[in-house]
């Protein structure tokens, strides 16, 4: 253990969570989750855990599972959060079907998304993680040319965040009934921010979003994100209206995080038709905040097993710096 950097992190966690507020969300958060018991071990090294909140994303969560179980993460702790759409039920059947997954059931309806986060890593810290990946339903991580457990095996023990680019698609049909082997459009310009993989500490902090994470050590990239955050018309629509209601219910102002929320809820159903046509195309539409950069290519990333294995997208980049 190196007692300086353990220093440094009990300093920080005393200065953040020294007002009265943090600690009110937090023990809300702990007070309405509903855990399976996570058995306390040591710290085993390289062994990697997910954590997730979902809600309504029946559709993609369980390919996004077993991809991260494909991709060597020992064990995945998602909850789900008010889901009316059979998430849960998918989640519960996949959970008996493999001790790798647990299901915790979330009553908090408001978006208190870090606080709901850093007490699943935690969790995950307490069952023996080495790693932890904070995912969303809609993410799929990769490294280049190894799995993500193989590539997070391969940093130095004082690297504490793990850097992942961040590249949106959208299929190019609305709802495929077979998503993984689904045709996308992707935007090769990689979004800001992206995301982050954190090395396991009881007193550590996710950002909300899931895009940083207060973690003392040295930082790292080398992983990627497709992110299949829009999927269909009814898809969009549903997304941005629960999330501008749980984010409206912290009472505070979320828009720095959240404007495509804001903006893509007070659209009917109509101009969602239009944004839809935009985004499957590969157009960018301000009214959910899709940037469309480019160079956009259609590729089935779904497929792979690591990032970009054909090489296309790096092509692409490389296109648009030339």
């Amino acid at each position: 253990m190196d007692l300086r950097a353990e220093l440094g992190q009990l300093s920080w966690f005393a200065r953040q969570y020294r007002h009265p507020s943090r600690w009110k969300k937090q023990v809300q958060v702990i007070r309405h989750m509903d855990s399976p018991h996570i058995r306390r071990r040591r710290r085993h090294s390289g062994e990697v855990w997910g954590v997730s909140i979902v809600r309504d994303e029946v559709d993609v969560v369980g390919l996004t599972v077993r991809h991260l179980l494909d991709q060597g993460v020992s064990r995945i702790l998602v909850a789900d959060n008010c889901s009316v759409d059979g998430t849960r039920e998918l989640l519960r059947s996949l959970a008996r079907t493999t001790r790798r997954v647990a299901v915790v059931t979330d009553h908090e309806p408001t978006y208190y998304q870090s606080e709901k986060m850093t007490w699943l890593a935690h969790q995950a810290w307490r069952g023996g993680a080495d790693w932890v990946v904070p995912f969303d339903a809609d993410e799929f991580w990769f490294a280049e040319g190894m799995s993500i457990a193989e590539y997070l095996g391969t940093l130095d023990a004082g690297t504490g965040i793990v850097h992942a680019e961040f590249c949106h698609m959208v299929p190019t049909t609305p709802a495929p009934d077979d998503l993984a082997a689904a045709e996308f459009i992707m935007d090769t310009h990689p979004a800001f921010p992206g995301k982050v993989a954190v090395r396991a500490h009881p007193l550590l902090e996710i950002i909300t979003g899931n895009h940083g994470a207060s973690r003392v050590g040295a930082n790292a990239k080398g992983l990627h994100i497709a992110h299949a955050q829009y999927r269909s018309p009814v898809q969009i629509a549903r997304k941005v209206r629960q999330g501008n209601a749980a984010a409206s219910r912290t009472g505070e102002d979320l828009s720095w995080f959240s404007p495509h929320w804001a903006s893509g809820s007070r659209l009917g159903d109509e101009e969602i038709q239009e944004v839809w046509e935009n985004i499957s195309h590969g157009r960018p539409d301000e009214r959910i905040r899709f940037e469309a950069t480019g160079p956009m290519v259609r590729l089935h990333p779904l497929t792979w097993r690591t990032w970009d294995p054909d090489g296309v997208v790096a092509r692409a980049q490389r296109a648009a710096d030339a």
